[in-house]
């Protein structure tokens, strides 16, 4: 860990490359080096993070430089042409003219003007509400956003629709100019030059005028045309936010783009990757019929109507070629060669994660996509396409249709693996293990497979003590082979957890995913690891949390109800009725069961849990969702603890229905690093000042009257406290010294430091700060990161009790004060309670009887509470 804050760092960051101008990181990682700033084990990685996500509006230019971009436009101006919108409504839209600045605007410094007036950075995508209160119609808004300045800053300006107005960089915001007599700026060869650098892409065109203002301190120092324009006047090529040298073809490295973005997410080969893609411009085409059959529908238009469904049908072959031979058209010729490539299961899986078909319109689009090109398609690929078929009506929610689909699918070809994949989850969902694991055995699916390992799991063996000769069991006379050999059911009990894990199968990859990714970022919040995501999203709650909370449990029974077996189903509608509530645990046999009450309702169950009943404790609370499954009630999505202190905020929290991230929030909170806090409640901050005095004797004298003398050091230093009585006790607030013409002053937190140094500028308003630290110790890992930073210093020597009388009774006596002063304190753990109160009433005494017996017993270290003595003093004991 850095010996350095991360906010240090990117402070020093942007101070090196505000005086030395860009420069390399390996040049950068060396001077802050040695300038002495600490970047822990790992200086390369540390600096590497600080560039990628702390240093604010720092930024690598087109040759690898880095750049603190406020300071490297600093006097530059950039100049812009108003519209008759534009200057209407106070705005100035964000396009190729202004887009060196657009950044800034994350920064404070830059949300107003020099002369104090607010201005905002406004999207139409995320501001219509200002856009809205303005009066601003959304529409003339382009993608880039607007800078939205005071009503009636152009009109004082002086400046209309078609006049030049400029804005200049400055430390203080922008200024805003109307732009007067233009200079000449030749930036076509400047920018040129940026792009040789690599000269087979178009560069960000933000990043191109960083880097030749880099190379030319004189760029854009007055005011010159707009910069949209320059690009226009030298013969540059620019689309978007990219610029390029003239006659580049934006298309074409579009398309190379995303070949080579395709070819990685799903690991194919570059024509496979050209495959997906044709096929998925294919469905786009489509989906653009669909919206406008819709479209047409809406408005009425019959004749529209008819032209666009004839698009809609296949292609024909020719029925009459001139050379007597069956032949494709060559748009045919195309469409048939891509469509080859969706015999590879991957390219048709790509092919579907790259379509929208989990919506309605993108699962109509595909449906038909499938159903028109399939006449074209070669016979090796039409498995793909009634598979793609099939997720077409899944995504409609017609599961019937969709198994129907997967069969003729699979009658197209029975080894197809991704048919028999889809089929053996439906065999899942109907509970025939055996035939969705012979489904996955034929689609050559590894052991290792989750869902191979799920049926393997939910098997059910064949009945002991019968033999597959012998007369089935259910009486039917049959023998038992051809009866109920492989037809066996777990019971329901059994089946539980297996209907549990239906339900979770999509959550991932379907609509709710990026739900699960919030809340197992709530999660996963205090965990400091790599993998904390992960672990968030296999540890259960998350999981949990989404399907009922986030309402994926609810949809799952919708969509896929019909499927599952009577039982199981009737159970799925079961536990939608069950609240997550706060559980007390009154008894537990280990590894088998525990009995809980629910301190909402005061209902008892008597809960199956092999793995929660070895973790839970007699008497504590527990959060859990305990559920009905068969003849036992069991819980999924695993238990949570719960302290006295959080019973009734959590409870308040259940009965107001949260969603699933502010509930895992709040029972993740139990991870967070321990907050440590001064007497007054104030997060520990340890801090320290130096300051130099004028007239120290006149100082000594008025810090006499204001704080209290304490004994002088022997070094002849003075020295003074602040005090302030908590529970009862006199504690130090503040230290001071007085060494010769330096006074130094120690506090533990922001407010005790602030609230000193106010008191001694106006005592001596001459004195002088020479150095001054604020170390945050406000939880355990930034003390962690102080002991670290210290680790190097001499050990320091502690007092003893045990080995002076004297500091033993001086401990006791505080923690009796201490202990005198805590039984008439308002407690957050019993709910802003006193411990006399709560001992005197009969419904809140058990929660403090539970909470002194949370307490560590006194081993006899002096200076300790002791839970023994305050059970006396409460008349519990």
């Amino acid at each position: 860990m850095s010996g350095t804050s991360f906010e240090a760092i990117a402070t020093a960051v942007r101070q090196v490359l505000s005086v030395r101008g860009p420069i390399a990181e390996n040049d950068l990682l060396a001077v802050l080096v040695a300038d002495g700033i600490d970047l822990g084990p790992d200086p390369e990685d540390m600096l590497t993070d600080i560039l990628n996500e702390d240093a604010e509006l720092v930024m690598p230019l087109a040759d690898e430089r880095w750049a603190w971009i406020p300071a490297l436009l600093d006097g530059r101006i950039f100049t812009h042409r108003l519209s008759a919108l534009e200057a209407e409504h106070d705005m100035i839209g964000f396009g190729p003219d202004l887009a060196p600045l657009s950044m800034l605007t994350e920064s404070q410094t830059y949300q107003r003007l020099t002369d104090g007036s607010p201005i905002a950075d406004v999207s139409p995508f995320l501001d219509g509400d200002i856009l809205a209160e303005r009066g601003v119609p959304e529409m003339v808004v382009g993608d880039d956003g607007v800078l939205l300045l005071q009503p009636g800053q152009f009109a004082t300006l002086g400046v209309g629709a078609g006049d030049l107005v400029g804005l200049r960089v400055t430390a203080a915001g922008f200024e805003l100019a109307a732009a007067g007599e233009l200079t000449t700026c030749e930036i076509g060869p400047a920018l040129a030059a940026v792009l040789d650098l690599r000269p087979d892409r178009p560069e960000m065109l933000d990043v191109a005028v960083w880097t030749a203002c880099a190379a030319d301190e004189g760029l854009f120092r007055e005011p010159v045309a707009p910069l949209g324009e320059l690009l226009s006047a030298g013969g540059l090529a620019q689309e978007g936010d990219w610029v390029a040298r003239g006659g580049f073809d934006f298309g074409t490295w579009r398309v190379h783009g995303r070949i080579e973005t395709i070819a990685a997410r799903y690991e194919l080969h570059d024509d496979e990757a050209l495959a997906v893609l044709a096929t998925v411009r294919l469905y786009e085409q489509t989906a653009a019929l669909v919206d406008a059959v819709t479209s047409a529908q809406q408005d009425g238009d019959a004749e529209e109507l008819v032209g666009i469904v004839s698009q809609l049908f296949p292609p024909q072959l020719d029925p009459a070629p001139s050379n007597g031979d069956l032949e494709l058209a060559p748009d045919r010729t195309t469409v048939r060669a891509t469509l080859k490539f969706l015999a590879e299961p991957a390219v048709a899986a790509a092919v579907l994660a790259e379509t929208s078909a989990d919506e309605e319109r993108g699962a109509v689009a595909l449906g038909l996509f499938a159903e028109s090109v399939e006449p074209l398609a070669p016979r090796a690929a039409r498995p793909a396409l009634r598979w793609l078929r099939a997720k077409a009506y899944e995504g409609l929610g017609d599961l019937e249709q969709a198994e129907q689909t997967y069969g003729a699918a699979q009658s197209l070809d029975p080894s197809w693996p991704l048919t028999l994949m889809s089929l053996a989850r439906y065999a899942s969902d109907r509970g025939d293990a055996e035939r969705g694991l012979a489904l996955l055995r034929r689609a050559g699916a590894p052991r290792e497979h989750e869902l191979v390992q799920l049926l393997e799991h939910f098997q059910p063996a064949p009945r002991p003590g019968l033999g597959r000769k012998q007369p089935c069991w259910c009486g039917s006379g049959r023998k038992y082979k051809v009866c109920h050999l492989h037809r066996e059911q777990l019971p329901l009990a059994e089946r539980a957890a297996w209907l549990y894990q239906k339900a979770g199968a999509d959550l991932f990859d379907g609509p709710s995913g990026p739900l699960l990714i919030q809340t197992a970022q709530a999660r996963a919040r205090y965990w400091d690891s790599p993998d904390a995501l992960e672990r968030a999203i296999e540890d259960g709650l998350a999981a949990d949390a989404v399907l009922f909370e986030g309402g994926a449990f609810a949809d799952f029974l919708a969509v896929r109800g019909s499927l599952l077996p009577t039982d199981e189903r009737l159970l799925a509608e079961q536990w939608l009725l069950v609240q997550r509530s706060v559980h007390e645990v009154l008894a537990v046999r280990r590894g088998e069961q525990m009995t809980l009450r629910d301190v909402r309702t005061g209902d008892v169950h008597e809960v199956r849990e092999r793995a929660g009943s070895r973790q839970v404790k007699v008497g504590k609370l527990y959060c859990a969702r305990v559920v009905p499954s068969g003849d036992t009630m069991q819980i999924f999505g695993g238990i949570e603890p719960v302290s006295i202190g959080e019973r009734d905020e959590l409870i308040a929290l259940l009965d107001d229905d949260p969603d699933p991230v502010e509930l895992v929030a709040f029972l993740s909170r139990r991870f967070a690093p321990p907050v440590l806090q001064n007497t007054e409640g104030e997060s520990l901050v340890l801090c320290d000042a130096t300051l130099r005095i004028a007239d120290p004797a006149r100082l000594a004298q008025v810090l006499d009257d204001e704080y209290d003398r304490h004994d002088d050091e022997p070094d002849g230093a003075l020295a003074w406290f602040e005090h302030v009585i908590t529970h009862g006790i006199q504690r130090i607030r503040a230290n001071i010294e007085l060494r010769g013409d330096e006074l130094h002053v120690h506090a533990n937190s922001d407010a005790r430091f602030e609230r000193v140094l106010a008191t001694i500028g106006k005592l001596d308003p001459s004195a002088t700060v020479l150095h001054e630290t604020r170390d945050p110790a406000g939880d355990l890992r930034a003390v962690q990161q102080l002991a670290e930073r210290s680790a190097a210093a001499s050990a320091a020597t502690f007092l003893d009790p045990a080995a002076d009388p004297a500091i033993a009774a001086a401990l006791e006596e505080m923690a009796g004060k201490y202990e005198a002063a805590w039984l008439d304190e308002p407690i957050p753990a019993l709910a802003g309670h006193t411990p006399r109160e709560c001992a005197h009433d009969p419904t809140r005494r058990p929660d403090l009887i539970r909470l002194l017996d949370s307490f560590p017993e006194n081993t006899g270290r002096p200076g300790t509470m002791s839970p023994a003595r305050l059970r006396a003093a409460l008349g519990l004991s």
